[in-house]
This record gives structure tokens, sequence and C-alpha cells, in this order.
């Protein structure tokens, strides 16, 4: 979603709000809004920032600003979210078995709160006893990341696929109602994608941030390892010939949409 798009959301929600009789909390809307509003916003933000840099492949961070921007959700959000959920729920990221191997490395710069982030550093150390393989700050923000996005593959075998809530329960009553597995599908299209038997239709290009505010619902899909390892080849080369990024969550939703169809409206 643009900035002008958000502004303009905002000043209907501030709108709204004096309808209702809300004027103080619109009234600080409209200031946020206002020329130099967001000089204010800034410096409301008084918390101490530390910047943490995430090496990855040029893929994999594509494919995490891609989805990032189409469902309006900021990246270091994200890396912080997957901070909170190590200390306040023991969630730990997963051993993966990368199936992006060989690419070319790049940095993702986030910024995440000091304080959370040192909380982190102390508990390192005993998850990586526990798990009896290292885990580091990249392997928790990064692993977050692409599970709340729908974006890595992660055990080569397993995707999970984040969508609209009312997409992905069509997608399952759908299936549930022509007695088809989503699973096999899935790897049905892909190999015949593999094989030249079948074309992924073109997709319609959403607006970036189209999906803000709706609620995300998720979809675990369990692809064959030579199939996985396909897909991600598959993903750039789609990309440049349909002239919009592609990763390959957005790949199986659209393999799912022409096999199943779409709510309607």
């Amino acid at each position: 979603m643009t900035t002008d798009q958000n502004r303009a959301l905002a000043a209907q929600g501030a709108a709204r709000l004096r309808k209702d009789g809300l004027h103080d909390e619109a009234a600080a809307i409209e200031g946020f809004l206002a020329p130099g509003g967001w000089v204010l916003l800034r410096d409301s933000d008084t918390r101490d920032l530390s910047p943490l840099s995430l090496m990855m492949t040029t893929e994999l961070k594509a494919d995490l600003r891609a989805a990032s921007a189409e469902f309006a959700i900021p990246l270091p959000a994200l890396a912080e979210e997957g901070y909170r959920a190590v200390l306040e729920t023991g969630w730990r990221p997963p051993r993966t078995m990368s199936v992006r191997p060989g690419g070319k490395r790049t940095t993702l710069q986030v910024s995440v709160d000091s304080g959370l982030r040192r909380q982190v550093q102390e508990v390192l150390p005993g998850m990586t006893r526990e798990a009896g393989h290292r885990v580091t700050e990249s392997s928790i923000a990064i692993a977050w990341m692409c599970s709340e996005l729908g974006v890595d593959l992660g055990t080569a075998s397993t995707l999970t696929v984040v969508l609209p809530r009312p997409l992905r329960d069509h997608f399952v009553a759908a299936a549930g109602a022509a007695g088809v597995d989503l699973d096999e599908v899935v790897n049905q299209r892909l190999r015949e994608l593999v094989d030249g038997s079948w074309e992924l239709p073109r997709p319609s290009r959403a607006a970036k941030g189209s999906l803000a505010g709706v609620e995300p619902g998720k979809l675990t899909v369990r692809i064959r390892e030579e199939l996985a390892l396909a897909l991600v080849e598959l993903a750039p080369v789609l990309s440049e010939r349909l002239s919009f990024r592609l990763y390959p969550g957005m790949i199986v939703r659209w393999i799912l949409i022409d096999r199943l169809g779409q709510p309607a409206v």
C-alpha cells in the first residue's frame, strides 16, 4: 500500500472518529497527518533500536520483501515478533535443510529493540544445547519471517502458505467437496510444470499492501523433495517470464486457485 493510500485511510479513520464523537482521538491522528507530523511520530518512539544483519541468498531476500509488501507487514516487526515468541511462548526455530544452496549471498538489514535483543542473546546458549544444533539470532528472525509470510520451504518438504483466511478456507472446503487432497493437487501440478505439460496461468497482479487488514490464514502443504527443489529454481524463472515477483508460496497459491477456484466476492 502506498504512502498516499495510507494517508487517505488514516484521514478517513479520523473523520469516522469525529463522526462518532471521539474528537481527541481524531485530533491525534490529524496531528500526525499534518505537515511535519511525521516528526512527532518518529520522536514518540523512544525505544533503543539495534541493527541486525541477516545473511541470506538474494532470492530469499527478494521473496521476503515481495511478501512483506503484499501483506503490508514490516520485516523488522516480524523479526521482533520472532524474538518475543522465543521468550514468551518457547517457540524455537526448526533445524532446516536449505533448498536454496549456492545462490549469491546478501544481507537484509532490520532493526530490533535493543533490550529484547539482549534477552534473546542471553538464552541462545541454552537453546543451542537443548536443540542439539546451533541456534542464532539470524535463524530465529529468518525462520519467523519465513513462517509468517509463507516464503521459505525450510525443511525442503513442507511449505507454509500464507493466504487471506477466506481463500484458505475456500481451498479446504473445495478440496473436500471434490474429494481431492491438497498436497496431491500441488505435487501433480508441480510435476506438470517441471515437465512442461502444464503452464502456470498468468496471475493477476495484486497491488502492494492489497492484503493489509485481511485476516491471514496458514495452509501447510507437503511437497516431494525433488519438486520442492524444482519449485525454488522455477520461482525466479517464472518471475522473469511474467515480469513480477513470484515466490514459492505465491506459485502454490495460484496452482490451487487454478484447480479449485476462488470464493465469490
